[in-house]
This record gives C-alpha cells, sequence and structure tokens, in this order.
C-alpha cells in the first residue's frame, strides 16, 4: 500500500533535516521544509499551507495551482 502525502511529507524532512547545510539565519528544519515542500507538494500541484508531523502526520494543503 502507498503512504499518504502527509506521511512522505513529515519522512522527508526527518531524512533532508539530516544532511542539509542551514544558511545563516535560518534552520536546519526550515531548509527541509522547503525542500520537501518543492519536491513533494509542488511537483503535484499544491502548495503548502500547514502541516503536523507530531503523532498522526497531517498535512493541510491550499487548492491545486493552475
Amino acid at each position: 500500500m502507498r503512504e499518504s502525502q502527509s506521511a512522505r511529507f513529515c519522512g522527508c524532512i526527518k531524512q533532508v533535516r539530516k544532511s542539509i547545510k542551514a544558511r545563516r539565519g535560518s534552520s536546519k528544519e526550515q531548509g527541509a521544509i522547503a525542500v520537501c515542500t518543492k519536491a513533494i507538494l509542488q511537483s503535484r500541484g499544491r502548495t503548502l499551507k500547514k502541516f503536523k508531523c507530531n503523532g498522526k502526520p497531517r498535512v493541510q494543503t491550499q487548492n491545486r495551482l493552475r
């Protein structure tokens, strides 16, 4: 069975956070969120509105981009 989009998004953040180098003035997690948003959500025409990775992962996206 395929993972849900929210579980893949949260898993991506956890993995990318380990390997990314943070820019000055930002954290590793901010960079990881940006990378995963671009890779997982925007490639499917969605934009990030809210997300939660504690407990059961939830991602709320805006309408599809046109």
